[in-house]
């Protein structure tokens, strides 16, 4: 005979999706001073890019944003490859790249408007340019992966949705870096607002996908066989 066995999973996998929200939650909460204190950014969050803030006195703050970002995008990372979520190489690929690429455009400044272009500013430009792409491909793609699962239909659609609503907002960003690695010129036409409201919405994608992993939680029970009693 069956009976359910408590099985409790180990204390590092329960804490992965906690520590990666409280990591989301810091990285908030530094973006928000960064934008509210102007001593910190005298910067205009409609005309100027998020970059910006790496060249002002809040740069250590938008540092830590972007680390505490990073890292909680890899604990979730690990989180859903655990729980059977983010399978394949490719998506695994994907969200490393996302985690990855933070980390760059922390250590690597943008260049200066009007200034030099630099190694630097290059390393900048194309890592900025992975992240517009690679966590949108993440959650486009776990959407639609699970989107006829009846358990996760629901938040399914909600991760495809916000990840296909990313698209405009990046493309503004995108055409002009790729016209310009091409040889041609472009001028980039976006706006800080533009950017702004793209990290909202990769801030709700990271949201989505966190609260995804912890549904996703194992039950704590498993079933092992009872054993047999002998009559008499």
């Amino acid at each position: 005979m069956l009976c359910p066995a408590p099985v409790r999973p180990r204390l590092r996998a329960r804490l992965l999706v906690p520590g990666a929200l409280a990591a989301f939650a810091g990285a908030v909460v530094l973006l928000a001073v960064l934008h509210i204190d102007r001593t910190l950014a005298p910067l205009d969050p409609v005309s100027t890019m998020l970059s910006d803030y790496a060249l002002s006195p809040g740069r250590r703050l938008w540092d830590g944003a972007l680390l505490l970002t990073s890292t909680g995008s890899a604990l979730l990372l690990v989180a859903l490859y655990r729980r059977g979520l983010l399978a394949g190489p490719v998506l695994v690929a994907a969200k490393a790249l996302w985690c990855v690429s933070l980390l760059a455009v922390a250590v690597f400044a943008k260049d200066p408007q009007g200034g030099a272009i630099t190694a630097t500013g290059k390393i900048h430009l194309y890592a900025s340019a992975v992240t517009c792409l690679s966590l949108p491909v993440v959650g486009w793609a776990l959407g639609r992966r699970h989107r006829d699962d009846p358990h996760w239909r629901r938040i399914a659609t909600w991760s495809r949705r916000l990840a296909l609503a990313a698209i405009p907002f990046y493309l503004p960003f995108i055409v002009p870096f790729a016209v310009n690695v091409l040889g041609g010129h472009l001028p980039t036409v976006a706006t800080g607002l533009i950017e702004r409201l793209m990290m909202v919405l990769e801030i709700a994608l990271l949201g989505v996908l966190g609260c995804w992993a912890h549904r996703a939680m194992p039950t704590g029970v498993r079933f092992r066989p009872r054993a047999q009693v002998s009559p008499g």
